[in-house]
């Protein structure tokens, strides 16, 4: 088995029988209306013939991961395998790439990728969170690629049993994708220690990962995206040193100072033998730096320059007012589910900029339900542009896909996350709302475990109450008497089982001495 990065999450899995794409974003456009772009640029790769693919794997919807452009000039008899899961949009987007050979497995059944090669889906548990690792095995070999997905210990562990006891390849994501804290309101103060806070979880959770799994190697991957368009520029400096995205070197610096030595910096076109161990370098890198990226980032901007403004330019200004249409869509989607108007009670306002723009909030709370003409009282705003809003309003842009150009400034008082009203906007479908309901609310593992913080002992609910995890493996005890789950680092007061940064919960406690 060889594996070949293409830059970003994108790997070529090639065997003597087969060729297998995994998740390639390798469009000159970017990503996300030009917000994304790769880096470092993977372009020489569109010089390959990938006309011999014999199936592309793609984990979840993101575009980074699902690139219509790349997908729409592969050959139309080559089959695209992916996860079931209770939302169309994965499969609504390989449709705009043309793809008509789309087969969906459902999390651990094993498809064919090819003569020799099989490939199974592990989904995260709550179907909040629809992100899949891929587990492809061929000639006795096995390659864990993470993506995005938040796995939990036993999971890993299952994973690992189905593989003989050997995982020869684990590809994880080292950066955050996250518009939580760079695009909110906030002291830079504040901005910064919620950003370095998120980077330390998110290298725990790899660090958990790679201990359970003990993989011959590890490839650091999936990040950081970087940011052309001059009014996102300044979010590359989330590639420092203690920033939100850091970069794949950062990653294996920081596992190889936690006693984690196998670990593998693969730049695109970079190639690891599986069977020898050893790592071929794509001759495109000589010289090149990570710490020299200011210099190759400035020119990569202007070499973009154009495309970013062509594409910018493909999403005019609305010509009359949205106020109509934005009120009849968000009545739709406060009829959907009012479990999630529940969860979500407050008011959020959309202070929409530019033509055919106002202030205009949508009233969740129940007894209260309604879009109303004004801003005031609002618990969460959003400001953007008027050409955005028209985009999903006409549903060229999904909201999610929206969120993560980072084009918005945001604020919420109290400053914590609420993952219903992402989830609403992000499904914006009943029967998808109705999954997560169901989840939810079924019976929970009514097991419990001991923690200890600063000499107190609490008695805590075993599994966490937001998507499942483990919390005997998942929990780190931080303080101040709190706890967090590694898997969506979502944090519990230990004396009131409150969870301080989300609408989660509540977490069952009880202080034992």
């Amino acid at each position: 088995m060889r594996i070949t990065a293409l830059g970003h999450a994108g790997l070529k899995v090639e065997t003597v029988a087969a060729t297998v794409l995994i998740d390639p974003w390798l469009s000159p456009e970017g990503a996300f209306q030009a917000a994304w772009f790769q880096f470092p640029e993977n372009a020489h790769l569109l010089e390959q013939d990938y006309s011999e693919t014999t199936a592309v794997v793609v984990s979840h919807e993101h575009l980074d991961h699902v690139d219509p452009w790349f997908l729409g000039r592969l050959p139309p008899d080559v089959p695209v395998i992916i996860p079931r899961y209770p939302s169309p949009a994965l499969r609504n987007k390989l449709s705009t790439a043309g793809r008509s050979r789309v087969v969906e497995v459902d999390p651990w059944r094993v498809a064919s990728a090819g003569n020799g090669v099989s490939v199974y889906f592990v989904s995260e548990e709550s179907p909040m969170n629809q992100d899949s690792a891929i587990a492809l095995t061929a000639g006795g070999r096995t390659l864990l690629n993470l993506n995005d997905a938040r796995l939990t210990p036993h999971q890993f562990r299952a994973v690992l049993r189905r593989a003989g006891g050997r995982i020869d390849v684990f590809s994880a994501q080292g950066s955050g994708a996250s518009w939580h804290p760079i695009a909110y309101e906030m002291p830079e103060t504040r901005k910064r220690e919620v950003a370095r806070e998120k980077r330390l979880a998110k290298f725990a959770y790899l660090e958990k990962a790679v201990r359970v799994l003990k993989p011959v190697v590890t490839l650091p991957f999936a990040g950081p995206m970087c940011f052309l368009d001059p009014e996102l520029f300044e979010h590359n400096e989330q590639m420092e040193d203690g920033g939100i995205f850091p970069d794949q070197e950062q990653v294996a610096n920081w596992l190889g100072g936690r006693g984690l030595r196998d670990v593998e910096v693969m730049l695109p076109g970079d190639l690891w033998d599986v069977d020898e161990g050893v790592r071929i370098a794509d001759p495109t890198w000589k010289g090149f730096r990570f710490v020299d990226r200011w210099d190759y980032l400035r020119d990569y901007a202007e070499r973009k320059r154009d495309v970013v403004a062509s594409i910018k330019a493909s999403y005019p200004d609305p010509r009359e007012s949205l106020w109509e249409p934005f009120r009849d869509y968000f009545e739709r989607l406060l009829a959907m589910s009012p479990y999630f108007n529940r969860r979500i009670r407050m008011r959020v306002g959309f202070d929409i900029v530019g033509p055919g723009g106002g202030r205009w909030a949508v009233d969740f709370r129940p007894g209260s339900q309604g879009v109303r003409n004004d801003m005031r009282d609002c618990g969460y705003t959003f400001r953007f542009a008027s050409r955005w809003l028209l985009a999903i309003l006409d549903g060229r842009v999904h909201w999610e896909d929206f969120l993560l150009t980072m084009r918005f400034r945001a604020a919420r008082t109290p400053d914590v996350y609420n993952d219903h009203l992402l989830g609403v906007l992000k499904f914006a479908e009943p029967g998808s709302l109705r999954r997560v309901e169901a989840y939810e609310t079924a019976a929970r593992d009514t097991g419990t475990i001991e923690v200890v913080c600063e000499g107190r002992t609490y008695e805590v609910e075993r599994f966490c109450p937001h998507a499942g995890g483990d919390l005997r493996e998942t929990g780190e005890v931080l303080a101040g008497g709190r706890l967090r789950c590694l898997n969506h680092y979502f944090e519990f007061d230990l004396e009131s089982g409150g969870c301080l940064n989300g609408n989660v919960g509540p977490l069952r406690v009880r202080r034992v001495r």
